[in-house]
């Protein structure tokens, strides 16, 4: 009897609602019975959309909500509680947030992701193959520079046997001159050792005894050939080998081998390309710590994002 008491009541209080409504719309102006009848609709579908919203990933929910999902749900009458103010304001931050929506679906649309993780793989391939030669750069470079200072170490004995070759010729020009003088005095005819030394060997066998000539002059005569020669090898020593390699082993010449070969090597190609090496290296280790892998951990957790969007509200 209680419950069935109880029933009657609510019936009643109902029936009383909806007349004190019906009266209250007689009074509404028209754009206010339109407001409510849209709302009423909305409310009377609310529960249908819901249920449906629940297989729904969370981007098109957005979207749902922002169209009218989330106002169907807050239940009809209790918007009506707003003045129509509200209402417009509602709408109008209703129609941002689906243009908000669809431009960050077509900003996803432009697959940033895909043209970065492209971009990444090509010039890293570049990157990886410039280092690969470098390394095997370097190994000739580090050959080039031990052998360019293992020839620089050669100098200093190159050197001394420089200095032994002009001293000794300097010494055997004297010789050859005070020869030549000798000879010259003796047969009382000056001249060069070339010219003189046949008359001077002819004068000393004029001297000896005629067994003794005889049997002396074979040596005498090859003996004149050997010392008439040597002027003109050490002439030819001077002029071949002590005057123009004469500056290559003075280290203070501006033309010695050291300045002309051995420091524009290493201060102009050498040094400048294994410095550039170094910035090779250090490229490629930047390139993978601030930009390969900032890149990469930022694209992973982009995904991470998207799929969290793509699941069921």
């Amino acid at each position: 009897m209680a419950n069935t008491e109880t029933t009657r009541m609510e019936k009643a209080r109902r029936a009383a609602r909806i007349a004190r409504l019906i009266e209250r719309l007689q009074q509404l102006d028209d754009g206010t019975v339109e407001a409510l009848d849209r709302i009423s609709a909305e409310a009377l579908a609310g529960a249908e959309i819901a249920a449906a919203e629940k297989q729904v990933n969370r981007r098109r929910f957005l979207g749902a909500a922002a169209g009218g999902a989330i106002v169907a749900g807050m239940g009809g009458l209790a918007i009506w509680q707003w003045n129509m103010s509200h209402i417009d304001d509602l709408e109008a931050e209703v129609e941002r947030l689906q243009q908000i929506i669809a431009l960050y679906e077509e900003l996803d649309a432009t697959d940033l992701d895909g043209a970065v993780e492209q971009g990444l793989a090509a010039v890293g391939t570049l990157v990886e193959s410039t280092h690969s030669l470098t390394a095997g750069l370097e190994d000739a470079l580090a050959g080039a520079r031990t052998t360019l200072l293992d020839f620089q170490a050669q100098f200093a004995p190159l050197q001394a046997s420089f200095r032994w070759l002009r001293e000794s010729l300097n010494v055997l020009s004297q010789r050859i001159l005070g020869l030549e003088n000798e000879v010259s005095q003796s047969l009382e005819l000056p001249g060069p050792i070339t010219e003189t030394m046949g008359g001077f060997l002819a004068a000393t066998l004029a001297e000896l005894p005629e067994e003794v000539t005889e049997r002396l002059r074979g040596g005498l005569e090859r003996m004149g050939e050997v010392v008439t020669a040597v002027p003109a090898l050490v002439q030819g020593l001077y002029a071949r080998i002590v005057e123009p390699l004469e500056d290559w082993f003075i280290t203070s010449a501006d033309a010695s081998l050291d300045n002309r070969l051995i420091t524009p090597l290493l201060s102009t190609l050498i040094d400048p390309v294994q410095a550039l090496l170094t910035k090779v290296d250090e490229l490629v280790t930047g390139w993978q710590e601030r930009l390969v892998t900032p890149l990469e951990a930022k694209i992973r957790r982009r995904q991470e994002i998207r799929q969290q969007l793509d699941e069921p509200a």
